[in-house]
């Protein structure tokens, strides 16, 4: 335990630091004394599985993180990260496919925490199809299986892209947010470091102000073949997930932001 407990102490500091937050705001939170957060950080304290909890709900830590505090404080993970295909999660299952198709014709993807795509409705199957310039997914590009990838990579969406250089600032910042917000465990950061690496992508990201924008959203537009298409997207999430797999994905929904686009997709 008193291993474990060496091993509790700077993650509980760090997640407490990162969230910005000092020991008395955290006891209070937690219903503790300050003193007790205090010797927890300096491993002269062990926590048990349920402070440990209480620091986690505090902290708002994602699961992932949660499994990693709870090892180190020597108890067992306690959230399972599974398959969406696994028969525990069938109702979940049912209802992604159920938002999937209620989104048609307009595209949405469910991608995980990294934004790797895990299913794609005909909607963004036709907007692949016309951004890549083929018609079987088989002949997608490797870059289609990632979204950010897509519109990153040189031989994805950028280029097709006419406002681009507002988009692209905007999405590495929501991206750098989600990285700070998801800790050490995620490969969000790695995924910030890919992505502006690329050639092109604007250096000033962090300090760029999208120009004069009439419309109330940021849309994406898109050009390709005589096509002009403009969405804006929402982004949905499970509500009290209890497993690592359902709070990571989010489900990507396209909406037309004219006529020209929801016509696109409504002619089939």
């Amino acid at each position: 335990m008193i291993t474990a407990t060496k091993e509790f102490a700077p993650l509980l500091k760090s997640w407490r630091t990162r969230c910005g937050i000092s020991q008395l705001e955290l006891s209070l939170r937690c219903e503790v004394s300050q003193k007790h957060i205090s010797f927890l950080e300096q491993a002269r304290n062990a926590p048990s599985k349920i402070m440990v909890q209480l620091l986690c709900d505090a902290l708002d830590i994602p699961l992932r993180d949660r499994n990693s505090l709870l090892l180190a404080a020597g108890f067992a993970p306690g959230y399972q990260e599974s398959d969406l295909s696994a028969p525990e999660l069938s109702a979940v299952d049912q209802a992604l496919t159920m938002m999937m198709n209620q989104q048609e014709p307009f595209p949405a993807m469910v991608v995980d925490e990294c934004y790797n795509v895990l299913r794609a409705n005909s909607g963004a199957m036709k907007l692949q199809g016309l951004v890549y310039g083929v018609e079987r997914p088989e002949d997608f590009p490797e870059t289609a299986g990632n979204l950010l990838h897509g519109f990153f990579a040189p031989d994805g969406y950028r280029d097709h892209i006419s406002n681009w250089a507002d988009i692209a600032p905007c999405i590495l910042k929501r991206l750098q947010a989600e990285a700070w917000a998801a800790g050490g465990n995620s490969g969000l950061q790695d995924l910030l470091a890919e992505l502006t690496s690329f050639p092109g992508v604007p250096e000033d990201w962090k300090q760029h102000v999208p120009g004069d924008w009439l419309a109330p959203v940021l849309t994406v537009d898109i050009r390709k073949n005589g096509v002009d298409l403009s969405f804006f997207s929402t982004i949905a999430t499970l509500g009290t997930p209890q497993d690592v797999t359902l709070q990571e994905i989010r489900i990507e929904s396209w909406f037309p932001a004219n006529t020209v686009t929801r016509d696109f997709f409504m002619d089939g």
